[in-house]
């Protein structure tokens, strides 16, 4: 049996790419730290930050969750949580109560938020009403959710649980499409804009995805393990991830380069173009006159339900006793 070349007990994971054995002590402190150096290199969070984690239910969500929560007494932020019960079957009652479990055992406040009595809608059921593939208007839903509640909360980072696995093909698929704009998204983390979008990290950047699992695993944190029924499985994508695999068999820490040199350069790559304006019927970010959000509900319900969003984030966190909060931190340079 193979023994942790840090102490000698029994082993639970070979770290390829720095060629060490780690038992199941050491691993989970091996990920956490990868986590920690993550978000002080890259200037994420500060003392006294509130940071708000988007959980998903799934395994990189939990590790996220996991990791944040061992070391937010060491870095001196705050923790509050998100789910979006997105309303998809058994899939979604699967989820929400994995999230629900992981932040009773975390000790972490959370946020669930029930599209179908908030929004009036589900996944499926938006879908079929606006004529969109379920995934588009999925993304389009929950980047809304989770930055309104980012906003209402007067959180200083919205923490997303995307590994250097995602990061890797993501930025090679952008690339291959000239999309440029995309990949000036994809670094360690974004700038907030005041009052109407609250910038966000991604602790994980650094972390594998079979890392991630591994970690939630070790460490007992509950999670979903089949995927969403409907996601979408891209040819091009899957492509590019055999070959981001390849290249790491035979290139130990290729992936881990690829985001780092990513993050040297990020400020390289063009931002998207066009103002940045704010949304006339809830006062978030938008590219015109009302966001994506607004637009759609609109569409479909004959109103924009936005505000409707909002006001329940705002009452949800007032029970809580999240809000009001004192004055935020000036954010990290």
């Amino acid at each position: 049996m193979a023994r942790c070349s840090v102490c000698g007990a029994p082993a639970v994971a070979y770290i390829r790419y720095q060629r060490r054995y780690l038992c199941r002590e050491h691993y989970l402190e091996f990920v956490e730290e990868k986590v920690r150096r993550a978000m002080e290199k890259y200037r994420m969070v500060g003392k006294g930050y509130r940071v708000l984690v988007a959980l998903s239910g799934g395994k990189d969500s939990a590790a996220l969750l996991g990791a944040l929560a061992s070391l937010r007494e060491k870095l001196g932020y705050e923790l509050v949580a998100i789910h979006i019960d997105l309303g998809i079957y058994e899939y979604s009652v699967r989820s929400r109560e994995a999230a629900e479990r992981l932040a009773e055992k975390l000790g972490v406040p959370l946020i669930v938020v029930p599209l179908k009595e908030v929004l009036g809608a589900t996944i499926p059921e938006l879908a079929k009403l606006s004529g969109r593939p379920p995934c588009s208007v999925c993304g389009m839903v929950k980047r809304y959710v989770t930055n309104a509640a980012a906003v209402e909360l007067e959180a200083d980072a919205l923490a997303l649980g995307h590994n250097a696995d995602d990061l890797a093909v993501y930025n090679l698929k952008s690339f291959l499409n000239q999309d440029l704009e995309a990949i000036s998204k994809l670094g360690p983390k974004t700038e907030s804009v005041p009052g109407v979008a609250v910038g966000r990290i991604r602790p994980l950047y650094t972390v594998y995805e079979k890392e991630s699992f591994l970690y939630a695993y070790l460490k007992g944190l509950p999670f979903v393990h089949e995927d969403c029924p409907f996601v979408e499985n891209q040819q091009m994508e899957r492509q590019l991830k055999e070959v981001v695999n390849r290249l790491e068999e035979e290139r130990p820490g290729t992936k881990v380069q690829l985001v780092t040199k990513l993050a040297l350069r990020i400020r390289d790559y063009p931002r998207p173009r066009g103002e940045i304006r704010r949304c006339k019927a809830c006062g978030l970010i938008a590219s015109g006159d009302l966001c994506a959000l607004d637009r759609l509900t609109l569409r479909i319900f004959g109103e924009p339900r936005g505000p409707r969003i909002r006001e329940w984030i705002r009452e949800r966190a007032r029970e809580l006793g999240l809000i009001p909060r004192r004055a935020a931190p000036a954010p990290a340079s």
